[in-house]
């Protein structure tokens, strides 16, 4: 038996564990188990509630297993003010206006927000260590390769950066809208929705035209490649065309 939610209330997840609600709550309040604040209350992330358990020895309830335990254990992502605040006291995030917007992915708000690192996450230890860390299989693809998520790139490798005539991490928190040419959006636009919809008329592979940061046009054969992890995100390998 799996459980479907993503999501656990403090009273489902001692329940789960044979606890009462005190102690979910001092694990939260101690920063030992990841949670949301919601109002009043605390929703428990249920990969947060399994890493927890399983780093501190104690047993995974029943309902919790499944296919997803098999493997490595991915806890849910931190923010970026939450990371910064605990790497490096000397931070106040509160002045941040990707903290103020609760900008969940930073770096998909770099051109509409100041983050306190300027923007720079090519030498930004969050970004490296949370979400680098995650795509760096790009650079052992020898075809030009990205990743993106929710119509923005979280990275590119050389090959990929070099058909858009930009450095690899210029790339990073760029919205696709800045990279595919008028003629191909639309279209890149409509499939991508498709996508997200599970519709199996989606195509895998579509033939785009991307605008390079000198103003060629370039038309490329993508595919895609729906990844585990992350979650819903995309891996796209390129081929230039006449």
């Amino acid at each position: 038996m799996q459980i479907a939610q993503k999501t656990l209330t403090v009273s489902q997840a001692a329940a789960l564990c044979g606890v009462n609600r005190n102690t979910i709550g001092f694990w939260i309040r101690s920063k030992k188990l990841g949670a949301n604040r919601i109002g009043r209350n605390y929703a428990v992330p249920i990969d947060e509630l399994v890493f927890f358990l399983k780093s501190t020895g104690q047993q995974i309830p029943k309902i919790l297993e499944g296919k997803a335990l098999r493997g490595p254990f991915f806890r849910s992502v931190q923010r970026c003010w939450e990371f910064s605040g605990k790497s490096d006291p000397r931070v106040d995030c509160r002045e941040c206006a990707i903290f103020q917007n609760a900008v969940e992915i930073c770096f998909t708000g770099r051109e509409a927000s100041t983050c306190l690192f300027g923007n720079k996450c090519h030498s930004c230890r969050y970004y490296w260590e949370i979400y680098h860390a995650r795509i760096q299989f790009i650079y052992q693809i020898a075809h030009p390769a990205a990743v993106y998520k929710d119509m923005f790139f979280w990275g590119a490798n050389e090959n990929w950066a070099e058909l858009c005539g930009l450095e690899p991490m210029k790339m990073v928190g760029m919205g696709i809208e800045q990279i595919y040419h008028p003629d191909s959006l639309g279209m890149v636009i409509s499939n991508n929705n498709k996508r997200a919809l599970k519709d199996p008329s989606a195509p895998r592979t579509e033939v785009v035209y991307i605008q390079a940061a000198d103003g060629q046009k370039r038309k490329l054969g993508v595919a895609h490649y729906l990844l585990n992890e992350p979650a819903g995100a995309w891996l796209l390998v390129a081929e230039p065309m006449p």
